[in-house]
């Protein structure tokens, strides 16, 4: 098999599932590739590079979950990309962490705004880019958030046991859920005063 940035971030996600991010590098990604280290390099120059990777390939993989019905008003499609971001990081142990602050090599899997049709209409992009930003924060802050209490769906870490951190995210999909609807409320006043 040739060595790819798509094989090294494909074998990079396989093993974040095993060890986490902290136990995640580039020797042991060689070591599954069957390559020494330093052929990765020649691909990628430094673990950021990696992550910004395997965020790409997360990203594209989660394409068609991210699309919205196209019978979904605007709103409903931004709220239907928070909870298909949110699944997207849950499916790999510290994902959360994965995608924040990453950088996507292939622009071009950012479609449209979902809020396209009221910029169209006159709505300030840079004002709506903002609104969808806040969003976009909500779901990568509380998906980090819920991943350090449970670092895989339903495995809580022993650590919160019996604490408040988790009570708190015991019924996690609410809460997620209240989060967004608060988000999503405050995001939409905000546009509309302007």
């Amino acid at each position: 098999m040739a060595l790819t940035r798509q094989n090294i971030a494909r074998s990079g996600l396989k093993l974040l599932n095993e060890v986490g991010l902290n136990g995640l590098t580039l020797r042991l990604i060689a070591a599954d590739l069957g390559v020494k280290a330093p052929a990765l390099y020649w691909h990628m120059k430094n673990k950021q590079e990696l992550l910004d990777e395997m965020a790409t390939q997360m990203y594209a993989d989660s394409a068609v979950d991210r699309r919205p019905p196209d019978s979904l008003g605007e709103w409903e499609a931004v709220a239907h990309g928070a909870r298909a971001l949110r699944r997207m990081m849950l499916s790999y142990r510290d994902g959360g962490k994965v995608f924040a602050g990453t950088y996507l090599g292939d622009t071009g899997l950012v479609g449209p705004s979902p809020l396209r049709r009221s910029i169209e209409a006159g709505l300030d992009e840079r004002r709506a880019a903002q609104a969808l930003f806040t969003v976009y924060s909500y779901v990568v802050g509380f998906t980090i958030e819920e991943q350090a209490v449970y670092p895989m769906p339903g495995q809580l870490d022993e650590r919160y046991r019996g604490a408040d951190a988790g009570d708190l995210l015991a019924d996690v999909g609410s809460r997620f859920e209240d989060g967004l609807s608060m988000v999503l409320s405050g995001a939409r006043q905000w546009l509309e005063s302007a």
